[in-house]
């Protein structure tokens, strides 16, 4: 008897996919801006080609976001994952010979390729996916797929300690690093190539595309998705502040330590370490997360946020978000213990709200999956995009207040609609035991008549 049955089996796979993928997207995204710095100091590229590059990757996802759900339909969640980490690898390989006509055109299809491949993601894992299982399932997914934060961070620690602490990267150095990187996109595309059939597939009638988008549209503006778009976005403001915002903090920060790329290294290993910690203690918990319910998972998540902002005030200087400086932290000498924590912290929260939104999009519209997780990148990717454009003038601060307040509403709005969904389900839940019951109770009746009218014929 295996020891894993066949849809446990696929979102293994899956993981394993996602694994290679974003070990290879986020570990250049930690050195992407000092890459190109170190490119436009030969006049290869412009210094600021990196910011552009970000901005038209979330662009596009945005916009992206609206057809993926047909697109995803249409080619199947694996063919639409496999073109998406082609697009990965083309966007990796060229940086082997950063042209910045080229970087702009590669980030645009990126920005196209990341749409079908996280809506693939979503539709594939809710087709592999039961009510008692999804939990799971999305936790184990989560954790292997970013895991990809701490073995990626290791990777470029040692890559880093050994060329030592230097303010541009070699170009030697760059060769190798993005030649692991396209290799690695690469493996993830043969992963999901070799991915089996989903085990509970959805019917989907191909015959009609339009039908597709609008019924994206039309699930976009039902009252439980909207109340949900404030959960979707805060998530994207949160995952631009722990992707980008926050190291630069750290690498601004004079007091820390002076080889901030090595600093970075050490941060994403923290917020892997984060990620993979909350996403083991929810599968862990498996079934009893049911029972616990998932808006107190949130509250955990959101209390866990409320601290590392608090922290963040606490030990980093107001204008840490936007230039080199030598200041206090709010209230204390910058520490990089402190650092160092809030980001575990930050990816211990970010998993913590991720996978519960994927547990609940399975379980509320696993006949909608595809248009569901669409919906949810969506409005994650247009608010990470909005806050990629005002970070290069907002003091760390303002930043911190943004993420208090819409973390406090998200929460609201996830309790709200989680408790529709619960009271709902309970009466269909009674609704079917009662139809059960009233079936069982014909038959025993029938069963007696039938038996008396042969007692009588006898």
């Amino acid at each position: 008897m295996p020891l894993l049955d066949l849809p446990t089996l696929n979102v293994v796979q899956l993981g394993f996919g996602f694994f290679a993928t974003f070990f290879a997207f986020n570990s250049q995204g930690f050195i992407e801006e000092a890459v190109i710095d170190s490119a436009a100091d030969n006049g290869n590229i412009n210094k600021h080609a990196g910011y552009y590059s970000l901005a038209i990757i979330y662009a596009v996802f945005t916009v992206a976001n609206f057809v993926a759900a047909p697109i995803v339909d249409i080619l199947t969640p694996k063919w639409a994952m496999v073109l998406g980490s082609l697009c990965y690898a083309i966007f990796q390989v060229g940086f082997l010979f950063l042209n910045e006509w080229y970087l702009y055109g590669s980030s645009a299809l990126l920005g196209f390729g990341a749409s079908i491949i996280w809506t693939g993601q979503g539709s594939y894992l809710s087709q592999n996916c039961t009510k008692e299982t999804t939990s799971r399932n999305s936790s184990m997914l989560w954790a292997m797929s970013e895991s990809s934060l701490l073995c990626g961070g290791l990777f470029l620690f040692i890559v880093f300690s050994v060329q030592g602490a230097q303010d541009q990267i070699p170009k030697s150095t760059i060769n190798i690093l993005y030649s692991v990187f396209t290799v690695l996109s690469l493996i993830a595309t043969v992963i999901f190539s070799l991915l089996r059939a989903p085990y509970y597939p959805e019917t989907v009638d191909r015959k009609n595309y339009g039908k597709l988008v609008g019924s994206t549209f039309k699930l976009m503006f039902t009252k439980k998705m909207i109340l949900l778009a404030f959960v979707f976005a805060y998530t994207g403001l949160e995952q631009s502040f722990w992707t980008a915002i926050y190291p630069t903090c750290i690498s601004f920060t004079k007091q820390l330590g002076s080889n901030t790329n090595a600093l970075l290294a050490l941060n994403a290993i923290c917020t892997g370490f984060g990620q993979i910690a909350a996403g083991v203690l929810s599968g862990i918990l498996g079934d009893r997360v049911r029972k616990i319910g998932r808006d107190a998972i949130i509250l955990v998540g959101t209390i866990v946020h409320l601290v590392v902002y608090a922290l963040c005030y606490i030990n980093f200087p107001q204008d840490s978000s936007l230039k080199k400086t030598d200041d206090m932290g709010g209230l204390i000498q910058p520490n990089l213990a402190i650092a160092l924590i809030c980001g575990a912290l930050l990816g211990f929260g970010d998993a913590i709200w991720n996978t519960q939104i994927y547990s609940f999009l399975c379980d509320t519209f696993s006949k909608q999956s595809a248009q569901a997780f669409a919906l949810f990148k969506l409005y994650q990717s247009a608010l990470s995009c909005a806050a990629f454009f005002y970070a290069p003038v907002l003091q760390l601060y303002w930043h911190l207040v943004i993420l208090v307040v819409t973390s406090l509403f998200a929460a609201c709005c996830f309790f709200y609609v989680e408790r529709i969904s619960r009271e709902k389900s309970s009466v269909r839940d009674s609704y079917n035991f009662t139809e059960e019951r009233d079936i069982k109770m014909r038959g025993d009746v029938q069963y007696r008549v039938n038996d008396n009218e042969q007692q009588n014929s006898e």
